[in-house]
């Protein structure tokens, strides 16, 4: 997931002036968080798979939508790796988790899983009763391993305040609907910014101008809104913005183009939040879970199955 963000209109919210909502969320939104393992998990597209037509869902044509390619490639040997474990992805719907497991929809039977692409380990889900997942464009999450007790699956939507949720092993997914003016006076740079979030220490993280927001599901779901020291480059007036995890802590990544081009980058600044002083600092050394591959639908990371 990739958003844009122009730093004079984030610092207008502290002005509390209550404006029209933004436009419509592209489809073209993406996100990629990251682990900090030796393999990755690369697709030549999106990651989130959606049916177009919401009005004909029982009669719509499912044979007719195609995943895109999946590669199973080594950082530690540069090289792809065998994928005859992938030859049943014809035959579902597919996520792609920032953790690198998959969240797989069977298109016929409907039954919903994580399945680990290098062992083909798989862990059942509730079955998707709403059929949010084929109603809706989504990306995928995990809080913590799923062979946790304690794992969280979360799909949030890239269109609309709402995201679902389930545990493994639990009986049903549930819905939770969020007010975006609690967190910013534009609803689409909520949706945007909502989408950009990633798992750590095992709450789900994302980061506004002058705040992080974080998601919590120790019982229901909270969200918490911390104050933070924002970011401040007076070189430029826009910025493409991506968060990840790495060893447990939560970094900023801002791409800066030259003028209003957003196909190339001039300078990248790497910053981690630093919890005692609530404020963004930057860093010269990028996570170790970082590599340099970037697509126009998110920014490519070391994924390994944790």
């Amino acid at each position: 997931m990739q958003i844009g963000i122009k730093e004079s209109e984030e610092s207008d919210d502290e002005d509390g002036e209550v404006s029209g909502d933004d436009e419509e969320v592209s489809d073209e939104d993406e996100f990629s968080a990251t682990s900090d393992e030796d393999e990755s998990i690369e697709e030549t597209d999106d990651d989130g798979i959606s049916d177009d037509d919401d009005n004909n869902d029982d009669e719509e044509d499912e044979s007719n939508e195609v995943n895109d390619t999946l590669l199973l490639y080594s950082i530690s040997s540069q090289q792809l790796l065998a994928n005859n474990g992938l030859d049943d992805l014809k035959d579902h719907f597919y996520w792609i988790t920032p953790q690198g497991w998959l969240l797989m929809l069977h298109r016929d039977s409907h039954a919903i899983f994580l399945r680990n692409p290098f062992t083909s380990q798989r862990i059942n889900l509730p079955f998707d009763q709403d059929r949010f997942l084929r109603k809706n464009y989504t990306r995928c999450l995990l809080s913590h391993k799923p062979t946790d007790s304690n794992c969280v699956v979360l799909v949030l939507s890239l269109h609309d305040t709402v995201f679902w949720y389930c545990r493994p092993g639990g009986m049903q997914w549930f819905k939770h609907e969020y007010q975006a003016r609690r967190f910013f006076r534009h609803r689409g740079t909520v949706i945007k910014t909502m989408s950009l979030m990633t798992a750590v220490g095992g709450k789900f993280c994302t980061a506004f101008f002058s705040t992080v927001v974080t998601l919590d599901f120790s019982s229901n779901p909270t969200f918490d809104i911390v104050a933070v020291t924002p970011v401040q480059n007076s070189l430029y007036n826009f910025s493409e913005i991506y968060l990840l995890e790495s060893r447990g802590e939560l970094f900023c990544l801002y791409f800066y183009p030259p003028g209003a081009c957003s196909n190339k980058t001039v300078e990248i600044s790497v910053y981690k939040l630093d919890i005692p002083t609530t404020a963004w600092v930057k860093v010269d050394t990028p996570p170790t879970a970082m590599w340099t591959h970037r697509t126009k639908t998110g920014l490519g990371m070391k994924n390994g199955p944790k």
